[in-house]
C-alpha cells in the first residue's frame, strides 16, 4: 500500500522541537528551584526578584510544561496520522487506536464526504491546500498538499471520481 503522511524528516524535526521544548522546561524549573537568576554580571545592579515576578516565572514554566506534555501526547502516543491506499481500498489512520478502512466503492455509502480544505479553512495558503475526509461521527482526516505522497493520492482520487463534485 502507498502512504500519504508526514515524512521521516518532518517527524525527526518534530521530535527535536519537543526535545528543545522539554529542555527549556527542565532548565526553567531548575532555575526556579535553585533561585538561579542568570549571569551575575548583568544582574549585579538589579534588585532581587519580587514575589509577583516569581509567580509569573512559575506560571510560564507550568504553561510551557503543559505544552510539552500535550505535544508529547500528540507526537508519541497518538502518533502521526496518515492515509494508506491502493487501487482497491483506503485506510485512514487517525491515531494509533483509530483506523478506518473502506473499499473505494463503499466510501460514499459509508457516509464519508470529500471536501476541499480551502472551503473549511478560509484563507488557507497554497501549502496548506488539500482535501479533507469527513466521517459520519464528525471526525476529519485532512490530507494536505505538503504531505509526502500527496500528488499520487490526489491523482487516484481524481481517477476514482471523488474530486468531480468538489470545486477546487
Amino acid at each position: 500500500m502507498k502512504r500519504v503522511g508526514v515524512g521521516k524528516l518532518s517527524y525527526v524535526v518534530s521530535v527535536m522541537v519537543w526535545a528543545l521544548l522539554t529542555a527549556c522546561v527542565v532548565f526553567g524549573a531548575w532555575g526556579l528551584l535553585t533561585d538561579w537568576e542568570g549571569e551575575s554580571v548583568i544582574l549585579t545592579a538589579a534588585e532581587p526578584s519580587s514575589g509577583r515576578e516569581r509567580v509569573v516565572e512559575t506560571l510560564g514554566v507550568l504553561l510551557l510544561g503543559g505544552i510539552s506534555v500535550y505535544y508529547a501526547y500528540c507526537v508519541f502516543w497518538k502518533g502521526p496520522g496518515c492515509v494508506l491506499y491502493d487501487e482497491n481500498m483506503v485506510v485512514f489512520v487517525l491515531s494509533r487506536r483509530d483506523r478506518r478502512s473502506y473499499r473505494w466503492e463503499d466510501l460514499r455509502s459509508g457516509g464519508v464526504t470529500v471536501r476541499n480544505l480551502g472551503e473549511l479553512e478560509a484563507g488557507a495558503v497554497l501549502l496548506l491546500s488539500g482535501w479533507v475526509f469527513e466521517f459520519p461521527d464528525g471526525k476529519r482526516a485532512p490530507v494536505r498538499a505538503i504531505l509526502q505522497g500527496y500528488r499520487e493520492f490526489e491523482a487516484l482520487l481524481a481517477r476514482k471520481g471523488f474530486l468531480v463534485q468538489v470545486r477546487r
